[in-house]
């Protein structure tokens, strides 16, 4: 109940007259701020006071921007590293390649000069495949009948005799090393003359001399050379160089041991000799 002397309704600013007073108020601090810049010292402490929470609310973009460029960089880097190796590689393959290019044409060439020195045809060849089997030493060229290979002729590199063909078929043929144990090379030593038999050793890629007495002069390093007395080999091939004499103990020959001069593991290109008819009776 009200008290004596208060209203009974308190009457107040209409909405209107209220929004009339704000917007006359408003006009009046635009006014001066425009003509003599009255809330420039206002704006100044509200930018400062609100210049941290601007930054707070800034931290979590400037975070996200900066994760998100790392991640686009790294994997940009990641790309570039990839790219690196596959470059890397490429260029690994083509040097080697390039080398065995440059090994090849330097036995081509060497087997070319070899070729015009020698009084019989010759067919180039390549290896295409050896023997898993070490202990039967032989291998397989890419010529054969159509190129005129015939079984017996003589294959060569640019370092000495490799063996002999011993089956021809018509685009390939089959060669047995001068390290087989049944395959027999007449030979002499260059030094002294003397004949001897070399054939495949014990041991893999040696030679050994059969027959050889005991008291025969022949020293490690002497160079052996085919005979030519077969009729196969063209005399004067290098075959071996003498590496190890064992004394005899219970027998009357010497065990003369042998390294191979031709490079019978490690050639690609070789030479076929061809064979020389034996003379008429």
């Amino acid at each position: 109940m009200a008290t004596p002397g208060q209203l009974m309704f308190a009457r107040g600013l209409s909405p209107a007259t209220r929004l009339i007073l704000w917007i006359a108020v408003s006009f009046s601090l635009a006014l001066l701020d425009v003509q003599v810049g009255a809330l420039d010292m206002v704006r100044n402490g509200f930018s400062q006071l609100m210049q941290p929470v601007q930054r707070a609310v800034l931290v979590p973009f400037d975070v996200a921007a900066e994760v998100s460029g790392f991640l686009v960089r790294h994997r940009e880097l990641q790309q570039q590293r990839d790219k690196l190796l596959d470059e890397r590689v490429y260029l690994a393959r083509a040097l080697y390649a390039a080398r065995d290019a440059e090994r090849v044409n330097t036995e081509l060439r060497s087997l070319l000069k070899l070729a015009g020195n020698l009084d019989r045809a010759v067919v180039a060849a390549h290896i295409l495949y050896q023997g898993q089997d070490w202990f039967i030493r032989r291998m397989t060229i890419d010529r054969g009948a159509s190129s005129g290979i015939q079984a017996g002729s003589p294959v060569i590199d640019a370092q000495g005799l490799v063996g002999q063909v011993t089956r021809v078929y018509r685009a390939s043929s089959e060669v047995t090393l001068v390290t087989n144990s049944d395959q027999l090379t007449p030979v002499f030593v260059e030094r002294t003359g003397q004949r001897a038999l070399a054939a495949g050793g014990s041991e893999a890629d040696q030679l050994e001399l059969r027959f050889m007495p005991a008291h025969t002069d022949i020293k490690p390093g002497d160079l052996l050379l085919t005979s030519g007395i077969d009729k196969v080999y063209p005399a004067g091939l290098p075959v071996a160089r003498v590496m190890r004499i064992t004394p005899p103990e219970a027998s009357p020959y010497a065990r003369v041991e042998c390294i191979p001069l031709a490079g019978v593991n490690r050639d690609r290109a070789l030479l076929v000799l061809s064979v020389i008819a034996a003379p008429k009776p």
